[in-house]
């Protein structure tokens, strides 16, 4: 039975971090190490922390505040096992969520296997859209399903998977500083660029929580300084994106597909200038204007006829109005 370390970045998550480290503790795999990396919490997240690591065989390590990216790679360096997993300390677990993965992992003979997992708003749960069929596939087409969302959660995030500690030591794949949103993405881009084989796997593991306040990941009332960094982000998150495709031989055949990843960016921000954000009339055109010079943008608008955009709007239109609906609804049963 191979060692699986567990990495829990933590950020003033004292309302959420127990119920993580309970699913953790309750797994059906035994031979398994957690190691919470605490970036500077302020709140009662070292106290909680230090509880459980009285009772249990917890490793607690903390640093200053310095983003998630930093933590992450202060987990990787004490990691012991031959895997690596992440979970963040907003979410929990099924009790069988690293048995199935090593499993999956070692059956097939994979250098990475990725799950699905239950949307939870409110406290009730909702899956996903499905990507994937389940089975075995080369690295170049879990590349090409991609495409069907870049940077959709399924994929852009890294606690849905598991990893092989080898090929990330061999060839230094860390989490990027200079990436504050989306270095999840990045870092599993990176690793696939040593992967042979993932298995995909239909089980629903993980509970990935809505969180109703401000988050690593999430601003509830964004500014424009907020999308602008954002946009920063993502520039270097494709420039990898366009690197691997181009090193796996797919670029060229997948050009057009790539550039949905600024399709949706752009498409998101229109709906969101018109339904989220609260600024003024002049800051709106100040972010649409930064936006349409984007060099990004221009070339990914390039490559799209305007019915296509147009088509592709709608549907996010009434996908996003769905789930704003949904989110209000259960809001409201709840309270």
């Amino acid at each position: 039975m191979n060692l699986v370390t567990v990495i829990v970045p933590a950020y003033n998550s004292s309302r959420t971090i127990e119920r993580c480290i309970r699913s953790l503790l309750k797994q059906t795999y035994s031979h398994k190490e957690i190691i919470i990396v605490d970036d500077g919490s302020t709140d009662n997240t070292p106290f909680i922390c230090h509880k459980y690591m009285e009772s249990f065989d917890i490793k607690y390590y903390s640093a200053p505040h310095g983003g998630v990216s930093a933590i992450r790679n202060l987990g990787l360096e004490k990691a012991n096992g031959e895997y690596v997993m992440f979970v963040d300390a907003d979410d929990y677990v099924k009790k069988n969520f690293i048995e199935k993965m090593v499993s999956a992992l070692e059956t097939a003979k994979c250098d990475m296997c990725i799950c699905s997992y239950l949307r939870v708003v409110y406290n009730d749960c909702y899956p996903i859209k499905e990507f994937q069929k389940g089975g075995i596939v080369s690295r170049n087409k879990y590349l090409i399903d991609t495409l069907k969302d870049p940077g959709h959660h399924y994929f852009g995030v890294i606690w849905n998977k598991i990893f092989k500690t080898d090929i990330i030591r061999n060839n230094n794949i860390r989490f990027s500083k200079d990436i504050t949103l989306g270095e999840d993405f990045v870092f599993s881009l990176e690793y696939l660029r040593y992967a042979k084989k993932v298995n995909v796997i239909e089980d629903k593991l993980i509970y990935y929580c809505y969180q109703d306040v401000n988050t690593l990941s999430r601003i509830k009332e964004k500014k424009i300084s907020d999308c602008e960094k954002e946009m920063d982000n993502r520039n270097l998150i494709y420039k990898t994106y366009v690197d691997v495709m181009k090193n796996t031989g797919l670029f060229s055949k997948y050009q057009k597909q790539i550039n949905r990843y600024w399709i949706f960016f752009y498409l998101r921000q229109k709906y969101d200038l018109i339904f989220k954000y609260k600024w003024s009339k002049e800051e709106k055109t100040l972010w649409l204007k930064e936006i349409s010079d984007n060099k990004n943008v221009i070339e990914a608008l390039k490559k799209y006829k305007k019915s296509e955009i147009t088509t592709q709007y709608a549907c996010y239109i009434v996908t996003q109005t769905t789930k704003n609906i949904i989110k209000e609804v259960i809001k409201i049963i709840k309270n």
